[in-house]
């Protein structure tokens, strides 16, 4: 073998493509943040999210279909349509709104993702 000849390898890798962009749900966890110790049901939950996207977004927000998954506490497990999902987080992430006990209140995305499993377990929580 001559040293002054470079040794040439030639891979044949087979292109992968990956898209997420025909999902037809985004997922999001959303929760409420206030200063009120009010507790609220799914329906409540969901009718101040439709409130808000009414608010932010008018008629287009208003006849958004938003499914509710599951609700621990002040925090929200909600699926929108993909293709509005951007809209939904601007109208959740910048519109307050009052409770009926007066108080002011406001949704905060905590996690989003194309994917329902994405919402398992963020990348920035603490472990244990």
């Amino acid at each position: 073998m001559d040293v002054d000849v470079p040794l040439m390898v030639e891979l044949q890798i087979p292109a992968f493509k990956a898209t997420i962009s025909k999902q037809p749900f985004y997922y999001f966890t959303v929760e409420l943040v206030t200063t009120s110790t009010i507790q609220l049901t799914p329906l409540q939950y969901l009718g101040y999210i439709e409130l808000v996207l009414t608010q932010w977004l008018g008629v287009v927000g208003a006849g958004m279909s938003i499914d509710v998954l599951s609700l621990h506490g002040r925090e929200v497990t909600i699926r929108v349509p993909f293709d509005r999902h951007k809209a939904a987080w601007q109208a959740m992430t910048l519109t307050p709104f009052k409770l009926p006990d007066g108080s002011s209140a406001r949704l905060q995305v905590l996690r989003g993702s194309a994917f329902s499993m994405g919402l398992a377990a963020g990348s920035r929580q603490a472990l244990g």
